[in-house]
């Protein structure tokens, strides 16, 4: 299988170009690498540097022909998308619809949108948040993601068939502990350094924290399936900022308390998605536990993170 995968010099989108390697697909790496990392794209995948909104999508993906073509792309950080709301809604939905005209223009057999979870769902009726939950974002991240997913549904030909992943909160390996990441790079970043770690609020938000490696099996599960579907992608279990806090200082023998400053808007309290659906559609399960994950994760950041943070005020995100 021919793979084209926007994104894939980024945190999650690498890891599945990884396993499709591995698999024996053929894969054209799609990144403009703004947050993406050249390093992250393997030797045996080709790279296209530029931008998923840009015209030069299209001629790409028609010289590559794929098979498929898996978004990973976007504009992740509630933050930013609160700042730059513009922005934001340039590279989620017009960058999206791009990413749909070139698969539809290449004759791609199926789309995979790979988007989020709690951002759609915002502040909760009931927990864990399944699929008919009610659909209310609650900062412009949200509203973008959820905005092409409703193209993606509208505009997407039965003859391309759409996989729609809604992740949790991804942690994992080649998450960037500086700046606007997840909150278990960066903190496993600055108690790598021995650096004070802030949480927003009094930290008894709860996120639903999901392995890297398991949304890949996801993907690759996506990618075997026939039919169009929207799935959770998460483990349905909730923890605290601050038990992650004390999980994650245990093991990088880190003695500093957690320094708390104001709650930030647009991010939730509670977040804790449902996976029943994907267990039953893909056969897909979480399958790596939050303290083998947290250790594997610690070990990769720890070999790189022992130099001065380039963006001082990073903080842990909260979103999700």
């Amino acid at each position: 299988m021919r793979v084209l995968v926007t994104g894939g010099a980024g945190f999650i989108g690498s890891h599945a170009v990884d396993s499709l390697l591995a698999r024996g697909h053929e894969v054209l790496v799609v990144d403009d690498l703004s947050t993406g990392k050249r390093e992250n794209v393997p030797a045996g995948a080709e790279l296209a540097q530029l931008d998923i909104a840009g015209p030069e999508l299209v001629a790409a993906a028609r010289a590559f022909r794929p098979d498929a073509v898996s978004h990973f792309a976007a504009q992740a950080s509630v933050a930013v998308s609160m700042k730059q709301p513009q922005a934001d809604a340039t590279t989620n939905i017009l960058g999206g619809l791009n990413v749909l005209q070139a698969a539809l223009e290449s004759g791609s057999r199926q789309l995979v949108y790979i988007t989020t979870g709690g951002a759609l769902y915002g502040t909760p009726e009931y927990l864990p948040c399944d699929e008919e939950h009610p659909i209310r974002p609650e900062s412009p991240y949200g509203l973008s993601k959820w905005t092409l997913e409703q193209y993606l549904t509208m505009l997407a030909p039965p003859s391309l068939p759409l996989k729609v992943l809604r992740l949790a909160n991804i942690y994992g390996p080649r998450q960037d502990p500086h700046g606007e990441a997840g909150v278990v790079a960066i903190f496993a970043g600055r108690m790598a350094r021995d650096e004070p770690v802030v949480i927003f609020g009094d930290g008894e938000q709860t996120r639903d924290f999901v392995y890297v490696g398991d949304v890949v099996h996801a993907h690759d599960l996506a990618l075997a399936h026939p039919d169009s579907f929207a799935v959770n992608i998460s483990t349905s279990q909730g923890t605290s900022v601050n038990e992650l806090f004390g999980l994650m200082a245990a093991a990088t023998g880190y003695r500093q308390p957690a320094v708390h400053e104001l709650e930030r808007a647009g991010d939730l309290k509670h977040s804790t998605l449902a996976n029943e659906r994907a267990r039953r559609v893909l056969g897909w399960a979480p399958e790596t536990p939050l303290a083998e994950g947290l250790r594997q994760t610690i070990e990769s950041v720890r070999s790189g993170a022992l130099t001065p943070d380039p963006s001082p005020g990073a903080r842990e995100r909260g979103g999700g």
